[in-house]
């Protein structure tokens, strides 16, 4: 079986993890001397043949990923070979080490009659991501320039691309025939075509109209496929999850389920904490199940009764606190995380605040959407102290003051081509930590401080692959010793 052959004809699929997956693979080859040769080779002719700068991009990424973690060295050729020249892909040649002038770039601003298309305005938000007509029109507002006739301008342009397959992907093609509440989860040739459109845009800004780069390079980053500290995410599920049980809407079966997760992952993790954990557990044709547990801790002073604190904390489901994070460099893997204060987000009446928050959507990879924003937990530390995220093992680890305190891993729960509306994608994750470290500074000491664990269970089921899907939501509260 000719394994690269099969590799790169998936970085064609619609699939967006399945690029991800083969990215990955593709990395693992170039850093490996007996494929080394090989696999280059083969790269840089594909690379030579893409059409959109969205796929030059994509195909920059597998080399970036080698170099960072596989010691592979990059070949001048590399940078001669990109046939279609943006900021973003400019800023993975010079991460890379290669020189940039010998790309190039033909742009032309969009002429004076130019109208902007009726099908640009009607797939926003469908084809065209709101992320990039927000950003843009945040930009014309500030600078007067047309920027958003500027994308459509260039979304026009590049119809050409691919002629025989101008659809490539298309999203009504595959969701025809999933019933109702279930997308696809593709990233398909519109859209990377809308994003080129926006890449090339960002281009003129910073040609033609003055842009600074580095604002350039900003807002370029909103058009990334992976997250560079998300990058090397390895899909393994925990010895410590336990098989599904019967999940049948009864609250004790589920805290049922829920005990035997903690007390799982208690005997083979001692003295770590599972701070958060979200995934499906079920996952068919006609029921999806997602179970998800958070930490938090309770102070004393509480005027709330425990029967009722779980319907008062509910809302911590639709508003979980934001992480806010910054890349020390543009491309780096290591990624600034800043927990929000700790009064931000207090329950005044019951005293008692979460140990998670989810991360923001800088540096967000488009591939990687299975993943947000309800699955990238990370830790809640006192006093808003500055923590790291990188990539370790398959995880991503969590340090503070250069110390490990925590690690997110990640799983894929079950392999589907749809993903339901109301739920994220088809993967899990989990936050745990490395001892109590991550605590320092909570006031822990105080007698009657105690810990709890906030769960939701969402289900929802259907009679047929017809039928609209019945959602059931449950929550509760387990308490455990501090």
């Amino acid at each position: 079986m000719n394994d690269l052959r099969i590799l790169i004809a998936r970085l064609g699929w619609p699939m967006a993890s399945t690029r991800w997956w083969a990215m990955q693979e593709l990395a693992i080859r170039l850093g490996n001397d007996d494929s080394k040769l090989e696999t280059e080779d083969a790269l840089l002719q594909l690379l030579k043949s893409r059409k959109l700068e969205a796929e030059v991009i994509e195909m920059l990424f597998i080399f970036w990923m080698a170099v960072q973690k596989y010691e592979y060295s990059p070949v001048i050729e590399l940078s001669q070979a990109v046939p279609l020249s943006s900021v973003l892909s400019k800023l993975l040649i010079e991460s890379l080490e290669l020189p940039t002038s010998l790309t190039k770039i033909c742009l032309k601003e969009a002429p004076l009659e130019f109208q902007i298309p009726e099908s640009f305005i009607s797939t926003q938000g469908i084809n065209v991501s709101k992320v990039f007509i927000t950003s843009l029109r945040q930009l014309e507002s500030s600078s007067g320039f047309p920027f958003v006739k500027q994308m459509a301008f260039e979304l026009q342009g590049n119809l050409s691309a691919y002629p025989d397959v101008p659809v490539q992907g298309g999203l009504a093609y595959f969701s025809r025939s999933l019933g109702k509440n279930l997308i696809p989860v593709a990233s398909e040739r519109l859209s990377l075509r809308a994003m080129s459109a926006y890449l090339r845009t960002l281009s003129v800004a910073e040609a033609r109209w003055g842009m600074p780069t580095e604002i350039a390079i900003k807002y370029s980053l909103k058009a990334l496929p992976i997250h560079p500290s998300l990058a090397f995410l390895q899909p393994k599920i925990p010895k410590w999850v336990p098989v599904a049980m019967n999940f049948v809407g009864e609250k004790f079966i589920i805290e049922e389920y829920l005990r035997d997760l903690l007390i799982q992952f208690k005997n083979l993790s001692s003295g770590d904490e599972l701070i958060a954990f979200n995934s499906p557990v079920e996952i068919s044709q006609n029921k999806y199940i997602e179970v998800s547990l958070v930490q938090w801790l309770q102070a004393p002073g509480s005027t709330i009764d425990d029967l009722d604190l779980v319907k008062y904390l509910d809302d911590f489901w639709n508003y979980k606190p934001v992480i806010s994070s910054a890349g020390t460099k543009p491309m780096s893997i290591e990624t600034t995380i800043i927990s929000p204060s700790r009064q931000s987000i207090l329950e005044p009446n019951c005293n008692a605040w979460p140990l998670v928050g989810v991360l923001d959507w800088d540096r967000i990879g488009y591939l990687q959407h299975d993943l947000y924003p309800s699955r990238l937990f990370f830790p809640i530390t006192a006093d808003s102290n500055s923590l790291k995220i990188r990539p370790r093992n398959g995880g991503v680890e969590v340090q503070m003051g250069g110390e490990r305190i925590a690690d997110l891993l990640y799983w894929n729960a079950g392999w589907t081509s749809s993903r339901l509306k109301q739920l994220g994608g088809s993967c899990g994750t989990a936050l745990v930590s490395k001892g109590k470290k991550y605590r320092e500074g909570v006031n822990t000491e105080i007698e009657g401080t105690r810990s709890f664990y906030l769960w939701r269970v969402v289900i929802l089921e259907r009679e047929d692959c017809w039928s609209e899907y019945v959602e059931t939501e449950m929550t509760g509260i387990l308490f455990s010793d501090f």
